[in-house]
């Protein structure tokens, strides 16, 4: 039998941004974001995010529109967020930590998006022909001269549920990230779960430490905004774990959205210090990755700690949550993966065979999703994937579903267990990728004739159970005096792929195994690379 969450009504018209246009009206000099020496109130935030989506509005951007956001985390990284839902687009979340070369990829799919916003810092990673450059402190310069009335006051845009809020990036199998589509009706669920599940309010603080590319980011940004709580901004673009700490301790942070490898480090911080900052937060939402129980074990179960660590499971095209467990028995973990419990608010499990049917209790299958957390789909590129997205047959009619390439089973004491994968899709520090995407940029390049990737635990000195991609590589040029390179193909790689997809070992093969099939053997290497020492220059 599937997984089935509470069924939980939602108002009429789904939209976050509304919910927090209320508190700006009730709460308006209550903290909404600070941001280094930045601090604006709910209605100055509300004030700067009106007044850009009247601009959006009058060049003509509205509901079925994309807006790129390519800003550093900023106050005006957060009024363009929700300037643009308020205007009725969809935003786009454009890292500019990724880089420049990736960044064009996401954007160059979508025929969609029509207006880019960026930074002086970062505009020249987002140049896309077709779409209009709108550079923050210009913007901010021209806004700041125009009247305070109309263009302050909240505009009203018609939408449905229906409508997209954000798009988010995965990786593709084909080296060309997916842009999978979040409708409004799926992010308020999900959000308003949040709220009602774990009694998140005023006092629900929350700090920003994923990257902004990441689905995880779009809630941990506006999850405090929704329930009428400030959102501390990380003022870096890149994770500084120290600085993390610090603003946690220093704001008394109550909420956290990261994957468990975030987690660890903060956890390692608090250990060196002997502090207790971390200890104080009221919850932990980790997910994105498998978890290492042993990891945060003896900072879980550390005396005086009250915070609430919830294991959550999801995917960023089932607006990235679908389950959750609150973790406390850490000693029965570690023997296999922990549960990730049950469905959110109007949301339902199943784990199916290959013909599609269930399994029985208890059984291992894949996990498809089913509910209004599904998304729209994706966007633009070739459609490869879309197939992903189906219906399945219920006793009530058939319901629009996603496979997500997960493998679990359904336990009656926890609910869901995520036990591997059904394809060459892994996650590395939360982040999905598809490891034909990497393979791909591999061959790319002209030191490599051939690759192929895998993913094992590391053993070379990492963290225990992290997951690591190991590429067997087979270098272009076949004389005597051909060397491979491993530093130089890295710091190429690098230049083309975020960080998490340039594999951890760069391993120069002649050529790779092959099974009874006549395809390369993936099992053997994958049993090479668990037990393959750290090679030099790579």
């Amino acid at each position: 039998m599937p997984l089935v969450g509470s069924i939980l009504p939602l108002p009429e018209t789904p939209l976050v941004h509304r919910e927090f246009e209320a508190h700006a009206r009730s709460r308006p000099d209550s903290t909404a974001l600070t941001c280094g020496a930045s601090t604006l109130t709910f209605a100055e935030l509300n004030a700067r995010a009106n007044r850009f989506a009247h601009r959006l509005i009058a060049e003509g951007v509205g509901p079925g529109a994309l807006v790129g956001i390519c800003l550093d985390r900023s106050p005006e990284l957060m009024a363009a967020i929700l300037g643009v839902l308020k205007s009725g687009a969809a935003y786009v979340p454009l890292d500019p930590a990724y880089p420049a070369d990736r960044l064009r990829l996401m954007t160059g799919q979508l025929h969609e998006l029509g207006h880019v916003v960026a930074s002086s810092a970062t505009a020249e990673l987002v140049g896309r022909e077709g779409a209009k450059l709108l550079v923050a402190e210009e913007t901010a310069r021209e806004l700041a001269g125009e009247p305070t009335d109309l263009p302050s006051a909240d505009p009203d845009v018609p939408l449905t549920g229906d409508d997209l809020c954000y798009v988010v990036h995965t990786s593709g199998s084909t080296g060309r990230p997916k842009a999978t589509a979040v409708r409004h009706e799926g992010w308020y669920n999900l959000l308003h779960w949040l709220r009602t599940a774990h009694d998140l309010g005023t006092g629900s603080s929350g700090l920003t430490v994923s990257s902004f590319g990441f689905d995880i980011s779009q809630r941990a940004l506006m999850a405090p905004l929704f329930t009428g709580a400030p959102i501390h901004l990380l003022p870096s673009r890149a994770f500084d774990p120290a600085m993390a700490y610090r603003l946690i301790a220093g704001y008394g942070v109550k909420t956290l959205h990261c994957a468990p490898s975030t987690l660890y480090v903060l956890i390692e911080q608090e250990q060196a210090l002997g502090t207790d900052a971390l200890t104080g937060v009221d919850h932990v939402f980790i997910g994105g990755e498998p978890l290492n129980p042993a990891r945060v074990r003896d900072w879980a179960e550390r005396k005086g700690n009250t915070t609430a660590l919830w294991h959550q499971y999801g995917v960023a095209e089932c607006t990235d949550v679908a389950t959750a467990h609150l973790l406390s028995d850490f000693a029965r973990y570690e023997g296999g993966p922990a549960p990730v419990g049950t469905p959110v608010h109007n949301t339902v499990v199943h784990v199916l065979d290959e013909e599609g049917r269930p399994v029985p209790d208890g059984g291992t299958g894949e996990i498809c999703i089913s509910g209004l957390s599904v998304g729209a789909g994706y966007l633009g590129g070739d459609g490869a994937g879309r197939e992903w997205f189906t219906e399945l047959a219920t006793p009530t009619g058939p319901v629009r579903a996603y496979r997500t390439g997960d493998r679990g089973r359904l336990t009656a004491q926890n609910g869901l267990v995520v036990v591997g994968r059904t394809d060459a899709r892994v996650k590395i520090h939360g982040m999905r990728i598809e490891l034909g995407d990497v393979e791909h940029q591999l061959r790319a390049n002209p030191r490599v004739s051939d690759a192929a990737v895998v993913a094992v635990p590391d053993i070379g000195g990492g963290p225990d159970g992290e997951t690591v991609l190991v590429a067997y590589v087979v270098p272009a040029g076949t004389g005597p005096s051909e060397k491979f390179d491993g530093q130089a193909l890295r710091a190429e790689l690098l230049r083309v792929m975020p960080r998490n997809m340039v594999p951890r070992r760069l391993v120069p093969v002649d050529s790779f195994p092959l099974n009874p099939n006549g395809k390369t053997d993936r099992r053997e290497l994958a049993a090479r690379a668990a037990g393959h020492p750290r090679t030099s220059g790579s």
